[in-house]
């Protein structure tokens, strides 16, 4: 429902930002003392419902959270919170305020009968992202050190992307992607480079991309991915220059918009419309962006289009955040579905003042925390999944913890990860850059002071994907293990079930060699999207069993059909039942980890019900020097840092570079290397196996 609030100096009002004046009409701005109407889409003042709003942005203060532990949903001191502040709000009235940032979802879930209030979309361009007060607050954001920093990281790209050709319609395999993926860097950009800038250069090369981008024959509906970024790209860049275009640029990308975006989605069989990863946030997110800059020209369809991601976004976030905020397909896949999602939200927020409850969809306030827990203390993510090895900067992180009031997810991390990115000066910026990261000068609000990562985090009863996170400490140099249960048949899964990545001293000792090349592989004899039991993504390196720190009994793979748990959480420890990923090689398999003092790990597995003489292997991939000792213990060296792996049975430990392990045609992993011991099931047909990870 639409707020309203008393005056132009005070509005700090979530969703929408107005004034109102003494007979009630709902203003856009103060002119010589006069309220000046703001016009609905449909023409006429826009009604005031008489409703007072909530007059206060969130702000934060700082205090710190106790341990709590209700059944499995255990979280350890965190630091910061946020808190309402009477001070902080005064200081960040309107037009500071950023537009739409509202509660959090305070409204209702969104029901399909529900009416659309597509009179509230403004009748005047810009619309999308920016509320009433337009470009202040990106200007404003952009005056701060950090904005400071990130505005002459803006113009440095900008100024680089002067010297390029337009983005050629290039295909790579069946994917568009990558050229929709730069046009919506450059567009970003170069629009933002004008607005803080005001040098027409950068908006006419942003003019010049988009023209370019709308005479393409098409944006590849075959993989609608390609599709949704290219939509928002241009739906952005149309909106926020358009008082730039000419009639004909206008027309020119307005028909590109409904032609090539909006109307395929509604042609043939569109899966993510009802789909429950990524696809869906990233897809909707560009339709809508596509409605609501071109509602003028096609209401019926913009307003279609809107309920269509209003009624099925909910779809994606129950799968991708609940109940604790972990996202099943993997921190760099967060990264996808949710900076998509925070688009989305805000592209509601500023357009219709509410986000129609969408933020409150279970674990979707708290994903933050998922995020900060699963990146290690050297930076690195705990990368499980289809997952890069690296993290950087976030929109999303940036966009939620305004909208939510977070300020303890700017940890130490999180800043450096915004400072290097501000810091970098590319010499080449040709094949594209973060993408949305400009759009985050619109909710840029660093603190003076960082948060701090949970000690202990874990995905929650009820997870898709299972996972744990314990640490030792917030230092640099904390012991911290990601723990990952689940199935190979997860979202972007790899048979990986029951692995854990392992740093201490600053160094990841145990690691995950994370995705493939999609591209690369697609164009191969291998089907990497054949998960089936003897599917060819199994037989991949990275992928299959061979690369990750799991059991492996017979050396045969892990059931694809099995799904292993989560089964205790504590702030130290955890254990889960991977029986079903060994069935029926074992009655029972469980493996638990404990840190321990002097930031060591323990783990500890134990089967039951296994064949006599049967081979459990256990094994480990790591980037550090190996070197098996005459005692039976294997160190690991990463210059003059050294660990020491013991083990409870004897035995040789086998050291083989990762290299000798996959097909030619596949991603090499310099450095990196297999470590690994097998035993024998003894008669009893029961092993347990304890293994300490210690540094020196």
């Amino acid at each position: 429902m639409r707020r309203i609030v008393k005056s132009l100096t005070t509005c700090t009002a979530a969703g929408m930002l107005f004034a109102a004046g003494a007979n009630g009409t709902v203003c856009q701005s103060r002119q010589d003392g006069q309220c000046l109407p703001r016009k609905s889409k449909y023409g006429g003042a826009a009604r005031n419902t008489g409703e007072e709003p909530d007059t206060q942005c969130r702000a934060w203060s700082f205090e710190t959270r106790t341990t709590r532990n209700v059944g499995h949903n255990h979280f350890r001191e965190r630091g910061p919170r946020k808190v309402s502040s009477a001070a902080q709000a005064q200081r960040m009235t309107s037009p500071a305020c950023p537009p739409g940032l509202g509660e959090g979802g305070r409204g209702a879930t969104f029901r399909g009968s529900q009416e659309i209030p597509m009179d509230r979309i403004s009748s005047a361009h810009p619309r999308l992202l920016v509320g009433e007060f337009g470009f202040s607050v990106l200007k404003r954001n952009a005056a701060s050190p950090e904005g400071k920093a990130f505005k002459a990281r803006l113009l440095h790209d900008a100024e680089l992307l002067l010297g390029y050709p337009p983005q050629p319609r290039k295909m790579e395999g069946r994917r568009l992607l990558s050229a929709s993926r730069n046009v919506l860097y450059r567009i970003n950009t170069l629009a933002a480079a004008w607005l803080l800038s005001g040098e027409r250069k950068y908006a006419d090369r942003a003019i010049r991309e988009m023209t370019n981008a709308a005479g393409y024959s098409d944006w590849n509906p075959s993989h609608y991915l390609d599709v949704g970024e290219m939509t928002l790209a241009l739906s952005i860049g149309y909106d926020w220059l358009y008082e730039l275009l000419t009639p004909d640029e206008r027309s020119l990308i307005e028909r590109a918009i409904v032609d090539k975006g909006l109307k395929p989605s509604y042609q043939g069989k569109q899966w993510w419309i009802t789909g429950s990863n990524n696809w869906n946030p990233v897809c909707h997110a560009g339709m809508v962006a596509g409605a609501l800059a071109v509602v003028d020209l096609e209401p019926a369809l913009a307003e279609k289009t809107v309920r269509r991601a209003l009624e099925n976004l909910p779809r994606s976030m129950k799968a991708g955040y609940a109940p604790n905020g972990a996202y099943p397909e993997g921190p760099m896949y967060w990264g996808y579905g949710t900076e998509f999602t925070a688009v989305l939200l805000a592209m509601l927020d500023a357009a219709f003042g509410e986000d129609f409850g969408l933020a409150a969809q279970p674990g979707f306030s708290v994903t933050g925390d998922f995020i900060q827990a699963t990146t290690g203390p050297s930076g690195q993510p705990f990368n499980y999944a289809d997952c890069n090895t690296r993290r950087g900067a976030s929109f999303a992180m940036i966009y939620l913890a305004k909208k939510f009031g977070r300020s303890d997810w700017f940890d130490a991390v999180e800043r450096k990860l915004f400072a290097d990115v501000a810091a970098a000066r590319p010499k080449s910026v040709e094949r594209g850059g973060n993408r949305l990261l400009p759009l985050a000068l619109l909710y840029l609000d660093i603190p003076a002071e960082s948060g701090r990562p949970p000690l202990s985090y874990y995905s929650g009863d009820g997870s898709i994907v299972p996972i744990g996170i314990l640490r030792s400490d917030h230092t640099s140099k904390a012991a911290w293990v990601g723990l990952k249960a689940g199935s190979p048949a997860g979202p972007h899964g790899h048979m990986d079930g029951g692995s854990f990545v392992f740093e201490s001293e600053g160094r990841r000792w145990a690691v995950d060699l994370g995705m493939e090349n999609y591209t690369k592989i697609e164009a191969t004899r291998f089907q990497l999207w054949d998960g089936s039991r003897e599917g060819d993504r199994w037989k991949l390196f990275r992928l299959g069993p061979a690369s990750h720190n799991i059991l492996r009994i017979d050396g045969a793979p892990q059931n694809v059909e099995g799904n292993a748990k989560i089964t205790k959480f504590a702030a130290d420890s955890a254990e889960m039942d991977l029986t079903s990923l060994y069935a029926p090689a074992a009655r029972k398999v469980t493996r638990a980890a404990a840190l321990l003092p002097g930031r060591a790990l323990r783990l500890s597995d134990r089967l039951t019900g296994l064949r006599p003489n049967a081979r459990i292997t256990w094994q480990m991939c790591t980037r550090a020097e190996a070197e098996a000792l005459p005692d039976g213990s294997l160190k690991l060296r990463y210059g003059k840092q050294e660990l020491l792996i013991r083990k409870n049975v004897p035995g040789s430990w086998s050291i083989v570079p990762a290299e000798l392990l996959r097909d030619p045609l596949e991603s090499a992993n310099p450095g990196a290397g297999m470590v690994s011991f097998t035993v024998p099931a003894p008669e009893s047909g029961n092993v347990e196996l304890e293994v300490t990870l210690t540094p020196l």
